[in-house]
Formats: structure tokens, C-alpha cells, sequence
């Protein structure tokens, strides 16, 4: 009755701002939720199988490329999204729940992404769209890496590519952009496998593996929106993680992408930890995070903010010096 209960007091607390998915059960140990479509899948990493497990999708988990939010309802241990949809996992949603205390523990978690079936929004708000084609012979394996005006490639397997021809109609921008591959043609298989980031050097990457012997006539186009003449606007500030824990010494926190890692440096173990990721930290190195200290009485201080050198992590430090632990809740702006 319990596990019910919760489900549907979710349901009505979040009427103004609903979930797609709503999940609840209990875990002992160590286990990973794999969300795709309308389908969910759990593997259990460690311990014992969960059990009284329920779950609801409210909408399908679309197939392009999205940051999900997660909410955790309740539960004692660390809650984390693992894994954002990508193109590179054919846009799974991976969350992992790791209950490391004896015995085990209710969980209840929700989650939130864009259920539009709007893949190129901005784009084609922008209305016009750039491209480049490229064409070569292929023997078993070969990524071709696109760069600004310039495609390179490399064979994985087999002989290098033979006969390559690309034609941009305009620079792939120094920034992040949706791209998406079109026109393929070739007797194997065409996958477009890495999307333009700061943390490629803004380079679209695509694999053709070709089964047959012998050299096979490939060819495909990319393709992304333009940019209507002005800069990009600059990400909006806002809160992106709520922490908090009875802190007794120094505690580092570490936050990169969809999960957040404590570490304590001196003292004792951190007590009633709880993180709660309002939304993924972006692999950017123009962020601006601010940490905000809501109660405690030490010091907290951001040491580390995301670089292309620091795996675009952001890191934070409390420096509680007092005798005997205190309560520490800290918003983290990004």
C-alpha cells in the first residue's frame, strides 16, 4: 500500500510540472535503470534483485539527443543519471541507485525530457541549413572525423580510404550544433557516432564498417542549421545542484555531467548525504558556477571550474574546522 501510495502522491505534487517517468522499489546493493522508448530494463551490479519494483512512462523517451533531469523522492543512498541520451547508446537513459548500507532501502525517483518529437527545432527556426557531403571507397572499417572546412579519415581496419571527395557548403561552426546524417548510401552499415562539442573540438564523427572483400562505394551527407548572423547566446544561470550532509572536517564534492561524487579529504564521514542534480552539468569551459552557501557555518569555496584539462568537472570544497559535525545545505549555480 505504501509503494502505491507514493506513486500517486508523486502524480499530484507534480501536477504543475509532471514526470515522464516515475520509478519506485527497493535496493540492496547496486543497480542500474536503462530507459529507452517506453521500455526499462534494471541490472542489478551488485546485491540482491530489487523488489516491489514499479514504474510508469508517462511519455516514450524520444530518439534525439536531450538532458533528462532527475528528482529523488526518497531513498537513503546515492542516486545519479549515469548516462544522457546520445546518438553513441542510441539514446538510452542510464540511472544508477547505489544503496551501500546494510540491509536494503525504498527508493522512489522521477524523471523529466523533452517528450516532443521535435528533433531540429532550432534549426529549422532558424530556417536554413548547412551541409557536407563527402564520398570514398572503404575496405572493412574507417571513422571520418569533420572539422570546420576539412574531413579527415582514419582506418580502423583494412586498407586506408581510397577515392575521397567532401564538400562543405559552409564551415562546420566552432560550437555545438545538432547534426544529422542523411543521403547514405553503401553496401555496409553508415553510423553517425559523435556529435560537435567543446570537448571534440566541435568535430562530427562517422563510422562505416563494410562486411563484404574488398573496397565498397560509400557516401553521406551531414547536415546542421545556420546560425541567423548573431553569436549564440550565452547558457542562462541557474541552480543546478542542491547539496547537503552533517559535515565534520573537509569534504571535496565533485559534479561532472548528470552525477556528483563526495570525497572526504580530513575528519569524519559525511552523514545524512543527499544530492539532488537539477540538471547536467554542461561540457562547456565558459560557465560561470557560483557556489551558495544556505546553511553551515565553515567555509565553501569552488576549487576546480570544467576545462577542457579537467574533463569539464566542477569541483567544490567545505572546510568545517569547528569540533563535532554540522548541517551544510549549499545551491550550486551554473
Amino acid at each position: 500500500m505504501r509503494a502505491l501510495g507514493l506513486l500517486l502522491l508523486a502524480g499530484a505534487a507534480f501536477a504543475q510540472d509532471r514526470p515522464q517517468f516515475v520509478w519506485q522499489g527497493e535496493v540492496d546493493g547496486a543497480a542500474i535503470l536503462y530507459l529507452r522508448g517506453n521500455r526499462l530494463d534494471v541490472q542489478v551490479k551488485d546485491g540482491t534483485p530489487v523488489a516491489r519494483q514499479q514504474f510508469h512512462f508517462y511519455d516514450a523517451l524520444t530518439g534525439k539527443r536531450q538532458d533528462a533531469r532527475l528528482r529523488v523522492l526518497e531513498g537513503r543512498g546515492y542516486v545519479h543519471v549515469v548516462d544522457q541520451p546520445r546518438i553513441e547508446n542510441q539514446y538510452t537513459l542510464a540511472v544508477a541507485i547505489e544503496d551501500r548500507q546494510p540491509g536494503s532501502s525504498f527508493y522512489s525517483i522521477a524523471l523529466y525530457w523533452d517528450a516532443s518529437s521535435r528533433f531540429f527545432e532550432g534549426s529549422r527556426s532558424q530556417g536554413r541549413m548547412d551541409q557536407v557531403t563527402w564520398s570514398g571507397r572503404v575496405d572493412e572499417e574507417a571513422v571520418v572525423s569533420c572539422r570546420a572546412k576539412t574531413c579527415v579519415s582514419s582506418a580502423a581496419r583494412g586498407e586506408p580510404v581510397a577515392a575521397e571527395h567532401f564538400k562543405f557548403s559552409r564551415p562546420l561552426p566552432d560550437r555545438a550544433v545538432d547534426v544529422r546524417l542523411e543521403n547514405s548510401e553503401g553496401r555496409g552499415q553508415i553510423r553517425l557516432v559523435e556529435q560537435p562539442s567543446e570537448a571534440n573540438h566541435y568535430t562530427a564523427r562517422v563510422s562505416i564498417r563494410d562486411p563484404q572483400s574488398g573496397t565498397g562505394e560509400y557516401s553521406f551527407t551531414l547536415r546542421w542549421g545556420r546560425e541567423s548572423g548573431k553569436e549564440p547566446e550565452p547558457v542562462l544561470t541557474g541552480p543546478g545542484l542542491m547539496w547537503s550532509g552533517l559535515v565534520e572536517g573537509r569534504v571535496r564534492v565533485t559534479v561532472r555531467g548528470g552525477a556528483s561524487v563526495s570525497q572526504v579529504m580530513q575528519g569524519l564521514p559525511i552523514e545524512n548525504e543527499r544530492a539532488e542534480l537539477l540538471r547536467p552539468l554542461p561540457a562547456r569551459s565558459d560557465l560561470h558556477p557560483v557556489a551558495k552557501k544556505l546553511q553551515g557555518r565553515g567555509r565553501v569555496e569552488i576549487i576546480e571550474v570544467p576545462s577542457e584539462q579537467n574533463n569539464y568537472q566542477l569541483v567544490f570544497e567545505i572546510d568545517d574546522p569547528e569540533p563535532g559535525a554540522f548541517r551544510y545545505e549549499i545551491e550550486l549555480d551554473w
